[in-house]
C-alpha cells in the first residue's frame, strides 16, 4: 500500500493497519512477572530520536523512511515530548477560536497545506532477545494529531487519533538487528475539527512509545464484568478474554485474588458467571476497607502454579 497525503483531509480514513482497540493489560512470561509488575515482553523506545521539523508538507523530507535516506540534517528530539516544548514550531493557545481562524479560510474537513507543520521521527535500535523469534507490535500511547509509519523502508500504517493508543503489527518487517522505525507526524489533520477543545496545540509524540512481543497464544482483550448479588455479599465476575494466535485447544486459567494475595477463586476463565461468597460491598463509610475473605480454609493457600490471567479483587 501506498500512503497518501490527502488522507489527512479525508475523514473516512483516521486509520490504516492499525491494530484493534484492546484492554491495557500487562503480558508477562511468567508469574513471577506478573507479581514484580515488570514483563520481558516489552522494549522501550523512549529517549533520544532522530528528528527534523518542517513548516508545512511541501517542506518535509518526504523520503526520509528510505533505508538509505541521508539524516545528516536531522537532530535529536526527546520521546515522549511535545515538539513545542523542545524548541521546534510555536506554542498556541485558543478556547472558542479554531487555531485556524483569522489566518486560513477553511471549511470542514479541509487543511491549510501552508501551516500544517511535520515532524519527521527516526529510530534505530536492535530488538531486545527476549523479543525475536516471536510476532512483535509497536505501540504508540499518544501521537498528536496524524501519522504515518514506516519500519525499514516499508510502509506499515496511519492513524489519527491523538489521545488514545495506536498499535501496528511489525512481524512482517523487523529484524533481530539495525532496524530504522520512521514516524511523519502531522500537527493538524480533519480530526482537528472535532478535537477542538480548550487546550494548548501542542503535536508531536507525547506518550511513550514501545514493542511488545506476542507468544503463540496471547491473551489479547480482557473484559471483566463485576457485580454484586441481591444478598449483597456474593461477588459476580464475568471474565471475557479474547485470545489470539494459534487458539485451537487453548484454554484461560484465572486465579482471583484478595488484597493480601489469597485465592479467592482458582479455574477456567470460559465467560461463565463466577459466584464469590463473603464480599463487602462498598460504601462511603468503608472506603478503602478491605473485603472479607471467605472460608479461610479454601483462602488461606496462595495459587502457586502458572495461569494466564491474575487479577486482583477491590471492593465492590
Amino acid at each position: 500500500m501506498t500512503p497518501e497525503l490527502r488522507w489527512l483531509s479525508d475523514p473516512t480514513v483516521f486509520a490504516v493497519n492499525r491494530l484493534d482497540a484492546h484492554s491495557d493489560h500487562l503480558c508477562c512470561r511468567t508469574p513471577d512477572e506478573a507479581e514484580s509488575g515488570l514483563t520481558s515482553l516489552r522494549q522501550s523506545l523512549d529517549g533520544a530520536w532522530r528528528f527534523a521539523w518542517s513548516a508545512n508538507p511541501a517542506a518535509r523530507p518526504a523520503d526520509f523512511w528510505q533505508p538509505d535516506a541521508d539524516l545528516s540534517g536531522f537532530g535529536t528530539i526527546r520521546v515522549p515530548g511535545h515538539i513545542e516544548l523542545q524548541g521546534y514550531g510555536q506554542l498556541q493557545y485558543t478556547n472558542t477560536l479554531y487555531p485556524w481562524d483569522g489566518r486560513s479560510c477553511l471549511r470542514p474537513p479541509q487543511v491549510d497545506w501552508n501551516d500544517d507543520p511535520v515532524g519527521s521521527y527516526v529510530k534505530e535500535f536492535d530488538l531486545d532477545e527476549s523479543l525475536r523469534g516471536q510476532r512483535v507490535c509497536v505501540s504508540f500511547q499518544g501521537v498528536e494529531q496524524a501519522m504515518y509509519l514506516w519500519c525499514n523502508g516499508q510502509f506499515v500504517g496511519y492513524a489519527e487519533d491523538s489521545f488514545t493508543p495506536s498499535e501496528f503489527d511489525l512481524t512482517p518487517y523487523i529484524r533481530d538487528e539495525n532496524n530504522r522505525l520512521c514516524v511523519e507526524v502531522y500537527k493538524r489533520s480533519s480530526a482537528a475539527w472535532i478535537e477542538d477543545q480548550d487546550f494548548f496545540r501542542f503535536s508531536g509524540i507525547f506518550r511513550s512509545v514501545y514493542l511488545y512481543a506476542k507468544p503463540k497464544v496471547h491473551i489479547n482483550d480482557i473484559w471483566l464484568k463485576a457485580d454484586l448479588a441481591a444478598d449483597n455479599t456474593t461477588g459476580l465476575l464475568t471474565p471475557l478474554v479474547k485470545l489470539d494466535g494459534e487458539t485451537d485447544g487453548a484454554s484461560v486459567a484465572l486465579v482471583v485474588t484478595d488484597p493480601e494475595g489469597y485465592a479467592v477463586y482458582e479455574g477456567p476463565a470460559a465467560g461463565d458467571t463466577i459466584e464469590i461468597e463473603g464480599i463487602q460491598p462498598w460504601s462511603h463509610a468503608s472506603a478503602g476497607a478491605l473485603p472479607r475473605r471467605t472460608d479461610p480454609a479454601r483462602c488461606r493457600r496462595r495459587f502457586a502454579g502458572s495461569c494466564a490471567l491474575r487479577h486482583r479483587l477491590p471492593p465492590l
